[in-house]
């Protein structure tokens, strides 16, 4: 009686699972709710349509995002009466660039008369995105700095605004001490490979680097005592009072001047190209040339690669030339 039921269960289980997976027609035909799959093409376009609305959500969201922070920060500018770089940052878009929050750029004498200049964007004092006031030494600096910020479309693009971010850097951090030591001895560790030190084990273009470097090269041993140069991938042998007398110099510098000597320096990767251009002994075009002496022999080797070395060769001026000009707009004056 006992193996009767189990049988009789089994049956019964087996019938149902043989219902569940019966074809659709099957279980149409028994009075069963047909389910139809959807077509791949219909999954594939409900799915399509999904990611596309979910994609639309986020562009909402981050424009409204944008939107909100654009007019918190409109507001902060109004209630603190000035105009400050955080508003850019508060501001920006994952392109790099911000809402223009600003109609008006002019430029004033400091009110405490003593010698700075302020840049002013619709009447509030420009300020860096620490809060400071900017004081430009000079007229000129400050005419300079005036005009990047006249020169922004609809969107600010810090980009394309590098005196602007030097004079941010120099005023908001070298002026901390750990903050110029670490510099200086970034600066340091670079100058064993300098550029000018490390010559190319190839006499073609070994020859074209004498050229270019062997008086760059004299003029840091008058300067700051024996500099070698080696076709070593190591670098050369470096003097220990060479090295010294550099950390000297640069802890010497000003905020600004050791700020552009930092960014010539990266630039061109060699610290003796950003001094002796930022003491007016190359000219923006002469430190270029001497910073690019190997990439220029593999072009004319091997061909210009657009997109690619054209871009550069644009890069690197204006990351020579930002600089260079702010020193020499700095210096109209002498004020340190």
């Amino acid at each position: 009686m006992r193996r009767a039921r189990v049988v009789e269960r089994a049956r019964a289980s087996l019938a149902r699972a043989s219902r569940s997976t019966a074809p659709a027609d099957a279980r149409v035909a028994r009075g069963a709710s047909p389910r139809a799959a959807p077509a791949p093409r219909e999954r594939e376009r409900s799915s399509t349509a999904r990611r596309d609305d979910s994609s639309s959500d986020a562009r909402d969201a981050y424009s409204a995002s944008l939107r909100a922070r654009a007019e918190a920060a409109k507001r902060v500018g109004r209630t603190r009466g000035e105009a400050s770089s955080e508003r850019v940052a508060m501001t920006m878009g994952a392109d790099g660039t911000a809402p223009r929050f600003y109609e008006s750029v002019a430029t004033r004498e400091s009110e405490t008369r003593d010698g700075t200049w302020r840049v002013t964007l619709d009447g509030r004092t420009l300020r860096t995105p620490r809060r400071n006031e900017y004081a430009f030494a000079t007229e000129a600096l400050a005419r300079a700095i005036a005009s990047e910020w006249e020169a922004q479309g609809e969107r600010v693009a810090p980009f394309t605004m590098p005196l602007t971010s030097l004079s941010a850097t120099a005023i908001d951090h070298m002026g901390d001490a750990e903050t110029r030591r670490l510099h200086v001895e970034t600066l340091l560790k670079h100058f064993r490979t300098d550029v000018c030190r490390v010559r190319s084990p190839d006499e073609g273009t070994a020859a074209r680097q004498r050229r270019a470097h062997d008086d760059i090269v004299a003029w840091a041993t008058r300067e700051f005592g024996p500099t070698e140069t080696s076709d070593s991938i190591f670098g050369p042998e470096t003097s220990e009072k060479t090295v010294e007398t550099l950390r000297r110099r640069l802890h010497a510098m000003c905020a600004w001047e050791l700020t552009c000597a930092f960014a010539l320096s990266a630039a061109t990767k060699s610290l003796l190209i950003g001094l002796k251009a930022l003491r007016g002994g190359l000219t923006v075009d002469e430190a270029i040339a001497a910073a690019r002496v190997e990439e220029e022999a593999q072009i004319e080797e091997w061909g210009l690669v657009e997109g690619g070395h054209d871009l550069d060769q644009l890069d690197i001026r204006v990351k020579v030339a930002a600089p260079v000009v702010l020193m020499k707009l700095r210096r109209d004056r002498g004020k340190e």
